[in-house]
């Protein structure tokens, strides 16, 4: 049987590699990973998830940031509401059964695949008023202090980075171009992902050497992830991941409701 230690490097390689394909879509996976593969609890492995995922996105936001990729006054207007979002959603998920919230979570997944397949959003070549990525006005920040908090919940409740959103935001309501709104999500994820860890920290432990190992592994993901991204399109990377989410979700999906149908 393979070590609980390898399966921790392997779950958070993962992540990153899927974290640095996409530009944050990792998360959605992490609860996942640590719940069925590593055997973490979930309301354990929502608190990780949030560590690891902050961490990584902090690691992400580094890198992109020695490109000119990250626009850190549209990262901190987007997380100041984020935070609080987050710190709400994880006072919610203590009062949820753990059935009830994977459940869920596998809905959440679902959706989004299908969403991230049908949506013509995936464009790129559609048309937007670029005045946000360039100068952040008092409309810009409006629209991210509303759409910031939104995605806070789902991060807090959840235990995920919310870059599946968070992407498409920046480049189709705020006008940032594709890999600035990349870099910028990981810098707004690892922010909103605080907010998330304080609110867990009171009732879950994080056990933190296996934390360790699954940041360790989502980094060094997380930088073949990012390398994978400009050998291969955009659009082929993203239905990819649509499809393995649908199937995550269906699994989770059925999982569950036998155990809360039975």
């Amino acid at each position: 049987m393979i070590s609980q230690t390898i399966l921790a490097v392997l779950s958070g390689g993962i992540i990153g590699l899927l974290m640095g394909a996409t530009g944050g879509g990792g998360s959605l996976i992490a609860i996942p990973l640590l719940v069925y593969v590593v055997g973490i609890p979930v309301q354990h492995a929502t608190a990780m998830s949030l560590v690891v995922v902050g961490y990584s996105a902090a690691f992400g936001a580094w890198q992109q940031s020695r490109h000119g990729k990250v626009k850190g006054r549209a990262a901190v207007v987007f997380s100041s509401t984020g935070m609080i979002g987050a710190w709400l959603g994880a006072q919610g998920h203590k009062l949820v059964p753990a059935d009830v919230i994977l459940m869920l979570f596998g809905v959440l997944l679902l959706f989004i695949s299908i969403w991230t397949l049908q949506a013509r959003i995936l464009k790129t070549d559609q048309h937007v008023d670029m005045d946000c990525a360039q100068h952040f006005s008092w409309n810009c920040a409006i629209k991210a202090i509303a759409i910031g908090f939104g995605i806070g919940l789902l991060t807090g409740f959840f235990g995920i980075g919310g870059g599946f959103v968070i992407v498409p935001a920046l480049m189709f309501v705020l006008g940032f171009p594709i890999w600035t709104a990349v870099g910028t999500s990981f810098f707004i994820i690892a922010l909103t992902s605080i907010g998330g860890i304080i609110g867990h920290l009171d009732v879950n432990h994080i056990k933190i050497e296996l934390t360790g190992l699954v940041i360790l592994g989502s980094i060094l993901g997380m930088m073949l992830g990012t390398h994978m991204s400009k050998k291969m399109k955009e659009r082929t990377l993203r239905q990819a991941f649509a499809i393995l989410v649908g199937l995550i979700g269906l699994f989770i999906i059925i999982d569950n409701s036998l155990r809360l149908f039975a």
